[in-house]
């Protein structure tokens, strides 16, 4: 309203001289309108009104924090000839701050100001961010308002990256290294604002430590893999599908040392174990039909002690022990449906209802509050009650199954579910929560197998050999996984 006011003004006045002095000459110089304003820049419209031919030096804009333009920013838009509008933009302003603007013009070495306007820089915004999770130098979407271009942008205190700037609204960064904190807030400084973001962002974690290789230069494959107090087992399998390995490797992570430990009993592969028992699988190399090994044993930390042989074929079944007693379902002999139980009270074996999805070694599964869980091969996450004889849906698993023979391992109430053949991802789920964190990757080529995995201190151990059919003479690598590492 002030402007169009000023404006009327100096048109009447441009009127009433025009009208009542024909002979004289007016000239009137308007500082007319702001057009736009930012956090730093301003375009402002000025206007030359005469009646007369004129020819000026310089016009354009005066620019102050003060009103009495002491210090003042020059927009100067050179000559012009005759009456007409003009614009000028002046950048790298500071935010939030009142200035005073009125258009210039030079004319015969005498410098003629228009009208004084009052303006605003707008405050600067911040709106959100995406993703809310991710990984170092991936890029990251900042949307707001106001953005000059010295903002800068801080995850928790490390400094991002800036890549570009559009229309002062839309920010892309680089998201720097994590340090300290999986956790970070998400600041952004405009000048001497600083805006903070509600939420958090959150690092994608996991970090792998290669702490050593297989003590045997082989690479083991359907072999078994368990662990007790005295520390973690990997054995008998396959050495690169030509022979059987006829023993096991212990590790104890108290002292980071391997030690050969002897089976007594025959050689498998397709085996199952776990903390306190082995059996099954096949005793010789080869293709179906497989010569099955029906030997049964007992673990402990101080060997092993044979039991009756199992009265039933298993070839690449489950097994897990729950409330002390072992459970072995399904298989790629039989019905691969079939839940067998066997209490070491009486050495004797039971027969439970069948499965509702069949079940083999390449399904990854885990044990948690008593109840076993299959990811299944349609992603479905099943749960198994052993003492209600119950089955349920729980959860689905959110990315691909590669090639089959997932880990699931558990820590706390989190299990740690991936590592499928021909895929290196790893996710987290809550087991409260029903939450999914995807962790990060694990390190090599995709064409690398789990042939064992352990959990230990809140760690999860990890032995890696390469693909049997991909020519390489690269050792079993073994890792240390820490989840919430960064």
């Amino acid at each position: 309203m002030r402007k169009l006011l000023s404006l009327s003004i100096f048109m009447m006045l441009f009127l009433g001289w025009a009208c009542t002095e024909d002979d004289s000459e007016t000239t009137v110089l308007v500082t007319e309108e702001v057009l736009f304003t930012s956090g730093e820049q301003v375009r402002l419209l000025g206007r030359l009104i005469t009646d007369q031919a004129i020819e000026v030096a310089d016009h354009g804009l005066y620019l102050s924090l003060e009103e009495s333009f002491s210090s003042p920013i020059i927009i100067s838009l050179g000559t012009k000839n005759g009456p007409g509008r003009f614009i000028g933009q002046a950048t790298g302003l500071s935010v939030s701050k009142l200035y005073y603007a009125k258009a210039f013009m030079d004319v015969g070495g005498e410098t003629q100001f228009g009208n004084v306007l009052e303006l605003s820089t707008q405050n600067p915004a911040v709106e959100s961010f995406s993703p809310a999770f991710g990984s170092p130098n991936e890029e990251m979407v900042i949307l707001g308002r106001n953005f000059t271009r010295e903002t800068k942008v801080f995850f928790g205190e490390q400094p991002a990256t800036i890549l570009e700037i559009q229309f002062e609204s839309r920010m892309r960064v680089r998201i720097p290294a994590a340090k300290n904190s999986a956790i970070v807030p998400v600041t952004v400084q405009v000048q001497n604002k600083v805006l903070t973001f509600s939420e958090n962002f959150e690092y994608q974690t996991g970090t792998y430590t290669k702490i050593g290789n297989f003590p045997d230069p082989v690479w083991l494959y359907d072999n078994l893999f368990f662990q007790n107090a005295s520390g973690l087992y990997i054995g008998l399998g396959s050495e690169s599908k030509l022979r059987l390995y006829q023993k096991f490797q212990r590790y104890n992570p108290a002292t980071s040392s391997w030690e050969m430990i002897s089976f007594p009993g025959t050689p498998r592969v397709f085996g199952f174990s776990t903390q306190n028992y082995l059996g099954g699988g096949a005793r010789e190399l080869g293709k179906e039909p497989y010569v099955i090994n029906r030997t049964f044993w007992k673990t402990n930390e101080n060997g092993f002690q044979q039991l009756p042989d199992l009265a039933f074929d298993s070839r690449e079944s489950v097994a897990f022990e729950i409330l002390g007693k072992l459970y072995v379902a399904g298989g790629k002999e039989g019905d691969p449906s079939t839940i067998r139980r066997f209490d070491p009270l009486n050495n004797s074996w039971s027969n439970l209802p069948g499965a509702p999805i069949p079940i083999t070694a390449e399904l990854a599964t885990f044990t948690y509050q008593n109840r076993q869980y299959f990811v299944n091969s349609d992603k479905v996450i099943w749960v198994f009650d052993p003492a209600a004889n119950t089955w349920e849906n729980f959860e689905t698993y959110p990315d691909s199954l590669g090639e089959g023979y997932g880990m699931g391992q558990v820590i706390g109430n989190k299990v740690y579910i991936g590592l499928y053949r021909k895929n290196q991802t790893i996710w987290e789920l809550d087991l409260i929560t029903k939450k999914w964190t995807r962790k990060n990757s694990i390190p090599g080529i995709p064409q690398t197998v789990t042939v064992g995995h352990f959990e230990k201190d809140g760690k999860i151990f990890l032995m890696r050999a390469i693909e049997f059919n991909l020519a390489s003479n690269l050792p079993m690598e073994f890792y240390r996984f820490d989840p919430n590492g960064i």
